[in-house]
């Protein structure tokens, strides 16, 4: 009786390796909305509620070298893409207050029902910037992959459209903006096709 492990890709190994899949994931914040009361606790509703997230996007600047009668190319400055999250808009309204809460961190839109000025801005980005880890889960509590994103903020939210001909959840979207990302692979071997090992 054949088994995982007799298949795979000449001179490339032997074994199928299981793959991440795309519903095996977490969302965390740190620093998320610290100009409202517990908002350490209030950020891991996004967390509860979040349903669909990117991973990180990099690009880099093409810069063509000209000379006689060819062009060659240098790799430029760097730059990481948008991050799209979405969030179920939950009954208690935990997931919107914690959102409304990073809002006000970066400007105050309310204004006259918080403490402090109206509708002034944060004065630098460490007052309103937080950061996002992004986790793959391996299907329990194991982490397979981790993107630690610093430098977040809130660049737009859409809190979507409602219909009288829909039983659909409420959702709220977001596009998050970000200084710099690291990948941390666990190095750790899962499965028994390669005994356990990558």
């Amino acid at each position: 009786m054949s088994t995982l492990s007799q298949f795979g890709i000449p001179e490339a190994g032997f074994g199928i390796l299981h793959p991440k899949q795309k519903h095996r994931w977490r969302v965390r914040f740190v620093g998320l909305a610290r100009s409202v009361p517990n908002a350490a606790s209030i950020s891991k509703e996004i967390t509860r509620q979040a349903t669909n997230v990117t991973r990180p996007s990099l690009s880099f600047e093409d810069v063509p070298i000209h000379r006689y009668n060819t062009t060659s190319y240098i790799a430029g400055k760097h730059t990481w893409e948008q991050m799209n999250l979405t969030v179920e808009d939950d009954i208690t309204g935990l997931a919107s207050y914690a959102i409304q809460g990073q809002l006000e961190t970066q400007q105050r839109i309310i204004g006259a029902d918080l403490p402090g000025d109206w509708l002034n801005a944060a004065a630098t980005g460490s007052d309103y910037k937080f950061g996002t880890i992004l986790e793959q889960l391996d299907g329990n509590e194991g982490v397979v992959e981790t993107w630690k994103l610093e430098g977040c903020f809130i660049v737009s939210v859409n809190y979507g459209d409602l219909d009288y001909s829909s039983s659909d959840a409420a959702t709220i979207e977001l596009t998050l903006r970000f200084d710099h990302a690291r990948q941390e692979l666990s190095g750790q071997g899962y499965g028994t096709a390669l005994n356990g090992n990558l």
